[in-house]
């Protein structure tokens, strides 16, 4: 199973709706590197519950992954949701705007 290429920067070229976040401008949650995992909450960091049936939740490590924030600015287009991003827009045309509601 191959894994998909991710889209190259091309500064040149019509601008089109980015191909990292699907025009939304952030990206889904991605999970921090494994040697940021905490201990399992459910079975104490012990990778078994009471009854010596392996955790379900870490699946026997005893460590759990974390993650940082909910959503996170696309990598590719910043957040614009377009991409290449146009130099006349301005941040209040970005699609990822956290503070503004």
């Amino acid at each position: 199973m191959s894994a998909e290429p991710k889209p190259t920067r091309d500064p040149k070229g019509p601008t089109k709706t980015c191909p990292e976040c699907q025009g939304r401008g952030w990206v889904d949650n991605r999970c921090i590197t494994p040697d940021h995992a905490h201990r399992c909450a459910y079975c104490d960091g012990r990778g078994t519950d009471l009854h010596g049936h392996e955790c379900y939740a870490c699946r026997g490590t005893g460590l759990i992954e974390v993650r940082q924030v909910d959503k996170n600015p696309c990598p590719l287009c910043g957040g614009a949701g377009v991409y290449p991003v146009p130099e006349s827009m301005v941040m209040r045309d970005f699609v990822y705007s956290p503070g503004r509601r």
